[in-house]
């Protein structure tokens, strides 16, 4: 997590970099629902805060395209509330077998 390619950034100061953006956002919207639209890597990242799952622990969980991943922001950290749920997209694959 700490290795950083020549002119890069590390796992880690992509991570504490995630996640200070992801609490400048939940500070500026304190109590209210958001919805951020970022890559996998993003995401995974604030999965395993949620988890307190290690950076260097192989993904075990599902990470879909267009899924809705819901997680909670409080003082204590964040807390995962729904993952993966691709449900909204399901009438949209009925639609594309049907021309």
């Amino acid at each position: 997590p700490g290795f950083a390619p020549v002119g890069g950034e590390s796992l880690l100061a992509f991570q504490a970099r995630c996640l200070a953006a992801l609490d400048r956002v939940a500070a500026a919207h304190a109590g209210r629902a958001v919805a951020l639209v970022c890559h996998g890597g993003v995401i995974d990242l604030f999965y395993r805060a949620a988890t307190r799952v290690a950076l260097d622990r192989p993904r075990s969980w599902a990470l879909g395209n267009a899924t809705i991943n819901r997680l909670l922001h409080t003082p204590q950290g964040l807390a995962l509330v729904g993952w993966n749920d691709s449900s909204h997209l399901d009438s949209l694959a009925a639609d594309d077998t049907s021309a």
